[in-house]
């Protein structure tokens, strides 16, 4: 079930060894087309946001992303340096053009450039409270050199664990396109999703994003601690009921 998230734009305690985050790696073969590489993740983090970034005009960079639980902080990362917010780029080469019949990033999608023209190797989301899951779709219309994307979470806990790596689906690293998605039962708190070289380096060149998925708030876990106390409140106060000292 999705559900209506709103983009702002400017112009121009849990214990994180109670589970792994599951990751969902799919890519489109090059040429090629698929419009069901998400339906697994869907499926599997239940209840879901999607921003498709046509809604937005080319040449505006992106803040944050809100819906009505969950308020999502935009902003790029890693080899470019940890600043800016990502542009919504109108490049209308998707689709049927490089191979998709879906067009999961035509028109318009998020490019890993930001406002003063820098391109950074990661796309940062940073939630403001855990989350169930997370996914997007990947482009990369970079013909002249072989690149590759893998997805980056961080749960709850401060917990890193990494995707494995998404590629054109045949040997051949041009023209990636395909989705990238992970869950966790413990929450997210923050994705980067990552352009690599041909050397599985983080790499400052053009990529594009589209379709943002995000599963609902997921709540507190008590920690061991408060489970045993807890547990042991509820032993002394039966004992001292039996014993008529309540």
């Amino acid at each position: 079930m999705k559900r209506t998230a709103f983009l702002l734009l400017v112009t121009g305690v849990a214990s994180s060894a109670l589970a792994a985050p599951t990751f969902f790696v799919a890519p489109n073969p090059y040429p090629g087309s698929g419009s069901t590489n998400d339906l697994a993740w869907q499926t599997a983090v239940g209840s879901f946001s999607e921003v498709d970034f046509d809604v937005m005009s080319g040449g505006q960079h992106l803040v944050s992303i809100t819906d009505a639980f969950v308020s999502i902080s935009t902003t790029l990362g890693g080899s470019g340096g940890e600043s800016g917010n990502p542009e919504a780029f109108a490049g209308s080469w998707g689709g049927a053009a490089n191979g998709s019949g879906y067009g999961t990033v035509y028109d318009i999608a998020l490019l890993n450039r930001d406002a003063a023209g820098a391109i950074h190797s990661d796309f940062v989301f940073t939630f403001d409270q855990p989350v169930a899951g997370v996914g997007a779709w990947l482009f990369d219309n970079d013909s002249s050199s072989p690149q590759s994307m893998i997805l980056q979470v961080t749960e709850v806990g401060n917990v890193v664990t990494s995707s494995s790596v998404l590629e054109s689906g045949n040997g051949n690293g041009h023209f990636v396109e395909g989705f990238l998605g992970a869950t966790s039962p413990v929450g997210i708190t923050q994705a980067r999703f990552i352009v690599l070289d041909g050397q599985g380096n983080p790499v400052q060149r053009s990529f594009e994003l589209d379709h943002l998925q995000w599963g609902g708030p997921v709540p507190p876990i008590p920690a061991p601690g408060a489970i045993i106390l807890g547990s042991i409140g509820v032993l002394v106060i039966g004992y001292l009921r039996r014993r008529h000292c309540l």
